[in-house]
């Protein structure tokens, strides 16, 4: 085997090393307390994902892994572009787009934007009179970039910047992300450290950004019609969630999905969530949607919708 080779997977292996580690000393970390911002990192991107309960991060390859795990950008054979839209309560509305750019030795190259609009907002000032309209937005902006290291065992990373705006202020932090995707036979392993990164500071308050680790396997026992995917996730200022998702394709066109996630210390059923979806591919472009009932942070269904459109390398 070429020595370059066997150094990326000796590399590999330790940074793999590093986010295991990094899984042991959540519950230290976690100990710190203390709220976070742009909690809008934490909604989880395009419908597949959606309408497979998010256990996503060994299952995404493509366009919409610069969410979930950049390692899964690494070897696809076309160009990609992602658009993702959904609606919220209250005029919420979340927009995403992601483009991947595949060059020809296993190397791709993405960029991603985030824009979540909070719509109109009613303005008083300390005595209760109105004051008008306030805007208030957050978006986050990323490039990442996928390598294999073998043909079974990639690695990818993500630099974001990401912006909160309320009215007339707004703050800005810095977050990076690492993630590793391994193919054995039927099975996939992924594991990912995401929104690792400075604080957000609006004047003189400080707060985390919300630093999660994901570890997901993914299978399909029996052919590429039928995938099965089991994810746990550990927020490190919050909760851990274990998520499962299945998928149905016939033929590579029609899609059919669902997904279940549980919120781990929940005294009520408002840390369940059920998802169910569905997607069908013309030629070229790929049109998702998902269902998501009474989402743990609204208590609203959620219904979501992305297209993928595959360019020729």
């Amino acid at each position: 085997m070429h020595k370059r080779t066997i150094n990326r997977i000796v590399f590999s292996w330790i940074l793999l090393l590093i986010i295991v580690a990094l899984f042991g000393k959540v519950s230290v970390a976690a100990s710190d307390g203390g709220r976070t911002s742009a909690d809008f990192l934490q909604i989880g991107l395009g419908a597949r994902a959606a309408g497979m309960g998010g256990a996503y991060t060994a299952v995404s390859h493509g366009a919409v892994a610069t969410y979930w795990n950049p390692a899964g950008l690494a070897g696809i054979d076309n160009h990609e572009i992602m658009l993702g839209h959904f609606s919220w309560y209250q005029d919420i509305n979340l927009e995403h787009g992601s483009f991947a750019y595949s060059l020809d030795n296993g190397t791709v190259l993405a960029a991603s934007m985030t824009y979540l609009s909070y719509g109109k907002i009613e303005g008083y000032d300390q005595e209760g009179f109105y004051t008008g309209e306030l805007t208030a937005y957050d978006w986050a902006g990323a490039l990442s970039a996928g390598f294999e290291i073998t043909d079974n065992l990639a690695i990818g990373f993500t630099g974001k910047i990401i912006n909160q705006n309320l009215d007339q202020a707004s703050a800005t932090a810095f977050a990076a992300d690492i993630g590793l995707r391994c193919v054995m036979n039927k099975f996939t392993f992924a594991l990912v450290a995401s929104n690792f990164g400075t604080k957000m500071k609006f004047e003189s308050i400080e707060e985390k950004l919300p630093a999660t680790t994901r570890i997901g396997i993914a299978a399909t026992p029996f052919n590429e019609s039928f995938i099965t995917a089991l994810e746990f996730e550990k927020k490190i200022y919050g909760r851990s969630i274990i998520r499962y998702g299945i998928e149905l394709n016939f033929e590579q066109r029609y899609f059919l999905r669902t997904g279940y996630k549980y919120y781990f210390d929940q005294t009520d059923d408002s840390g369940t969530g059920l998802s169910m979806g569905a997607g069908i591919k013309f030629n070229k472009v790929q049109f998702d949607y998902a269902y998501t009932l009474k989402d743990n942070y609204t208590s609203e269904d959620i219904h979501r919708f992305s297209l993928v459109f595959f360019m020729n390398n």
